[in-house]
Parts: C-alpha cells; sequence; structure tokens
C-alpha cells in the first residue's frame, strides 16, 4: 500500500510552443486538429487527452478513428500563466459553497525557480488511465460523458478506512489527483459538469476550453521546459 508523502515530479522536453488563440472556443476541432503536434516526440507536450497518453506512453503509431475522442478537455498554454491562482480560487469556490480555499481546488498553480509558474490538471487519460491501474480497490473510472475520472467514496481507502493511500496520485505521471484537507478524498477536475469555471478567469489564457492539450507530464519536467523564458546562467548552462 502506498503512503502518502509529498510529491515532486520530474520531466523534459520542451516541445513546440503551444498556443491559446480565443478563436479556438468558437472551432468544433477534428480528431486530426486535436493533434497539434507532428510527431510522437512533441506529442508528449502538446497532445491532449486520451490520444496523448496513448502517444506518450510509448505507441509508435496510433490510429486516431480508434481512439475515444473526448467531447471536452482543458487546453493549457503554461508560458502564458502569470501564476495569479484565479483557477484555484474560481474552483474552490464552485466545489466548496462559495468559500475560497484553494488546498481543496482540483486545479493547482505550480511554482518552480526562478518563477516558472503553470496550472495543473486532470489530463483525462481515458480507460486505460494509470490512475485507474493503480487504485487496489477499483474505486476510479472514467465517466463516459466527459472522459473525467469519478471516484468511488464507497471504495476509496482513504474515505471508507481513513487510510493515508495515495496509490493514484503515485501513479498519475502528471501528478494532478490532491487530496480534500477535510474529507481525504482524491480530487479530479470533472470540468464543472461540461462548463469550466476555472477557464472564466484566466486572464492569460494559459488555459481555456478545447484549446492545445497536453499529454500527462510530470510538472518538473514542464517547469524545466520552461526555464528558457529566463535568461539566468543555470538556464545557459543546462542549454550548453
Amino acid at each position: 500500500m502506498a503512503h502518502e508523502k509529498e510529491t515532486t515530479s520530474g520531466v523534459g522536453d520542451s516541445g513546440p510552443k503551444m498556443g491559446g488563440d480565443e478563436n479556438l472556443k468558437k472551432q468544433e476541432p477534428t480528431r486530426r486538429a486535436f493533434v497539434v503536434g507532428a510527431g510522437a516526440a512533441a506529442a508528449s507536450l502538446v497532445v491532449g487527452g486520451v490520444i496523448g497518453h496513448k502517444l506518450a506512453s510509448g505507441s509508435e503509431s496510433v490510429d486516431l478513428a480508434s481512439v475515444p475522442f473526448p467531447t471536452l478537455w482543458i487546453g493549457r498554454n503554461p508560458e502564458a500563466c502569470t501564476g495569479c491562482k484565479l483557477c484555484e480560487i474560481a474552483c474552490s469556490q464552485v466545489k466548496e459553497e462559495g468559500r475560497i480555499w484553494p488546498a481543496a481546488s482540483r486545479i493547482k498553480v505550480y511554482q518552480y525557480p526562478p518563477c516558472v509558474e503553470f496550472p495543473v490538471a486532470c489530463y483525462q487519460c481515458g480507460p486505460d488511465s494509470k490512475c485507474i491501474q493503480g487504485c487496489e480497490v477499483d474505486a476510479l473510472s472514467v465517466n463516459p460523458e466527459n472522459s473525467t475520472i469519478d471516484v468511488d467514496l464507497d471504495k476509496c481507502l482513504r474515505t471508507k478506512e481513513g487510510m493515508s493511500c495515495v496509490a493514484c496520485n503515485e501513479a498519475c505521471p502528471g501528478k494532478t489527483i490532491f487530496f480534500h484537507p477535510q474529507t481525504s478524498a482524491p480530487l479530479f477536475c470533472d470540468l464543472c459538469g461540461g462548463d469550466p469555471e476555472c477557464l472564466k478567469v484566466c486572464p492569460s489564457k494559459a488555459i481555456m476550453i478545447k484549446g492545445a492539450g497536453m499529454a500527462a507530464t510530470p510538472p518538473e519536467e514542464i517547469g524545466r521546459s520552461l526555464g528558457h523564458m529566463y535568461d539566468l546562467p543555470i538556464s545557459r548552462k543546462n542549454e550548453a
């Protein structure tokens, strides 16, 4: 059984720059448009949801027609994040009956030196999600309506037995599973039932509806990939 601990992540390649065109909100993308990367190497950072998970997990080729295509997802442009954490505030207000409680938010803004900040939330990896595979009591499942993760609190060892199990979090490559500070229940972004509130308050469009997606990527790797934005001695050393 996994025991709860403070988790940090690690990951690499920056991949091509991701866009945050507002017009994406008004366009219904095709399967091909959803895969914005040119190949599997780039896909680890710029292909979202189920398809991105398939590519990032090592598949050399993916038949896009055979992969469940989510009807809704959160697009991400990490470079645009200002670190304001309004997304955390909005999420907590919706989920906690108006209370501003970032610790209970389903989306988190990760921070890495020298000032790299970016939002992290569930990547909607689909039926093959590592978190589902990692749960020893089958408490997790994919919601067929929006490809988010449902939690059966009657099975979850944290809520049923009061245990400190963190198996789902440790299995998640993107480290997007958080735990409620009061109930201890696992927290997953559920897209607010189809109308994500966090997207409405982001001033820089670092998160957007149906924008450029990302495959599940450890936060530390994303942080390293954004180091190019800062011309610091350590950044130049890493690029040498």
